[in-house]
Order: structure tokens, then C-alpha cells, then sequence
């Protein structure tokens, strides 16, 4: 599968950066000529990669990059391919932003430029996952939960089917999102023990307070170049978060299908509440396993006393 790359220069270099990156048999090339368009096709088109210079029309690199940062896709790399020196371009506003220089001076740029950009590409991929800011306490949270060694499989499995059943879903999960994955609990219509976050939509949904809803996943650019996702089969969505009495997500109940489709305002309260239920199983057999583990406290006796006849 090709993957899709945003390539942005002048009308007059725009040719010469796209035929470059169509070179290359994993890549191909979408073009603007502007910072406006390029902002056009950041909302409209999948792209797991940027490719700019860094004077345009309109703007320079640097607005590409900011505007990359300011979308839905801010984990999307960036190549900044250009003749000017580094000195010379201001990347003080963009700093925390996956930007990599290239100088398109050199004899064998267009070679290199296939390269990094494939590379920036699986960097991304491997170690970039957007997270909650709570992210430290989160885990603390999710880690007091002896979830390993409580008796919740047989309640989850149940409930999954219900899940499942309830909304002729293809598949429906419980799962657990830990530092580097999301673990299942139970899944109901598939073989699933476990994703990556950066494979599972999960670590998008997690970051909504409501049920977030991909009615199909082809047509979104954040996971339509999902290659797992598609071998997968997955074409919908719906997740809703399991979250402590702290206000921390630790999990999601999710439902999965094969195929586009809705879900009604209603819908989406029945999964939260499906959620909900989820949390307080978890809640009350971690309380039930502490009562039972918990060592008794017997109250000291109180010392007899001697009655002496005088």
C-alpha cells in the first residue's frame, strides 16, 4: 500500500518535488502551490507525511508546520526541503514539532529526500501517540487496579456479548489502555488480546469526554492509512471511556463493525452507560478482593483486673 504524501512549493518547483516523491514505489504525491491550500488538504486528505519548502507564496515552511501542529493530525512528520541554510529559517514557534531538514542543494537530493521521508514516516509511526495530560497520574490510577488478579473475564465476556448483541456490532471490547497498549479484557466477534496505542483508535477516543463515533474509517485521515486497521477489516467505530471516580480513563468499552454505519444520540448514552457499568464491575471486584485480603484488626484486651481482700 502507497502512502500519501502532502508535497508544497511554488508553482514553478512543485512538479520537480512531487515527481521526486511518486519516484518512490511506497509514496505518493498530492500538491499545493500555498499555505491556504495546504491547509485545505490537511482537512480533506490522509496524508502521513509533509514535504515543503520553506518560502511559499503566501507564507514560508514554518506556517506548515504550525498548521500541521494545529490539526487533527499534529503528529504528522514534516520535511523541510529547501536551499536555504538553517540559520537563516526561524523554528523557535515550532520546536516541539516533527521537522526534519533537508537541503535540496545537494547532487543527490531527490534520493535522499525518498529516504528521510520514508524515514520520518516510520519514526512516527513507532514512537508518536497522542496522549492526555493527566497522562503520569492515569497510569498511576489504572496500576492500583490488581486487574491480573481479579476474577473479571467471565463478567466481561458476558458483557461483551450483551454489548455486542444490543447493537448488532460486529465486534464489541473492553479493553485497558497502558503505557504502550491497550490490552483486552474481553472481545466479543474477535481474537484480540492486544493493540499498540498507536494502532488503536482507542488513544484518540480516550481524549474525548463523549463517545466518539468514526462512522468510517476509509474516509478519515487519521486512521485511513492504518495498515493494521485494514487488514483488520475495521470500517466503524464507537468508543466510550471507562473513567475513575478521580476523573482518570483507564479503559474503553468499544464496538467495532465491517462496515459504515451510525450511531444515534441514544446509542451513544447506552454505551456510556455500558461504560459506566464496566467501572463499577472493575470498582467493586478490587474492593471485594481488598476486603478479603485485608488483615483483621483485633481490638487488644482489655488487661484483667485483681480484686486483694484486706
Amino acid at each position: 500500500m502507497t502512502r500519501t504524501v502532502l508535497c508544497i512549493d511554488g508553482p514553478d518547483r512543485i512538479d520537480e518535488v512531487s515527481d521526486t516523491i511518486d519516484a518512490d514505489a511506497d509514496l505518493t504525491a498530492v500538491q499545493a502551490t500555498s499555505v491556504e491550500e495546504a491547509r485545505q488538504l490537511l482537512a480533506s486528505e490522509p496524508v502521513v507525511a509533509v514535504v515543503t519548502a520553506a518560502e511559499l507564496p503566501d507564507g514560508d515552511g514554518m506556517d506548515i508546520v504550525t498548521a500541521i501542529r494545529d490539526s487533527e493530525v499534529s503528529q504528522t512528520p514534516c520535511v523541510l526541503y529547501t536551499d536555504l541554510p538553517p540559520s537563516e529559517i526561524d523554528t523557535t514557534a515550532v520546536e516541539e514539532s516533527i521537522v526534519e531538514y533537508l537541503d535540496r542543494s545537494l547532487p543527490d537530493a531527490g534520493e535522499r529526500l525518498q529516504f528521510v521521508t520514508n524515514d520520518v514516516i516510520e519514526h512516527s509511526t513507532q514512537v508518536s501517540f497522542m496522549a492526555p495530560e493527566d497522562e503520569g497520574e492515569r497510569l498511576d490510577a489504572l496500576a492500583e487496579y490488581d486487574v491480573e488478579n481479579l476474577p473479571v473475564e467471565e463478567s466481561f465476556e458476558r458483557m461483551t456479548d450483551l454489548i455486542a448483541s444490543h447493537f448488532d456490532a460486529g465486534v464489541a471490547f473492553i479493553g485497558l489502555i497502558e503505557r504502550d497498549e491497550e490490552s483486552f479484557l474481553a472481545c466479543h466477534g474477535a481474537d484480540l488480546d492486544s493493540l499498540t496505542r498507536e494502532e488503536t483508535i482507542c488513544t484518540h477516543s480516550m481524549l474525548q469526554e463523549d463517545v466518539m463515533v468514526v462512522e468510517d474509517i476509509t474516509t478519515d485521515k487519521r486512521f485511513s492509512e492504518n495498515e493494521y486497521l485494514q487488514h483488520l477489516g475495521i470500517r466503524s467505530y464507537a468508543g466510550a471511556n471507562m473513567t475513575t471516580h478521580e476523573g482518570h480513563v483507564i479503559g474503553q468499552v468499544c464496538l467495532i463493525d465491517f462496515e459504515p454505519r451510525s450511531y444515534s444520540p441514544e446509542e451513544q448514552a447506552e454505551l456510556e452507560s455500558f461504560a459506566d457499568l464496566a467501572m463499577e464491575t472493575l470498582d467493586l471486584r478490587q474492593a471485594l478482593r481488598d476486603a478479603r485480603t485485608a488483615t483483621p484488626q483485633v481490638p487488644e484486651a482489655d488487661a484483667p483486673t485483681t480484686e486483694v481482700e484486706q
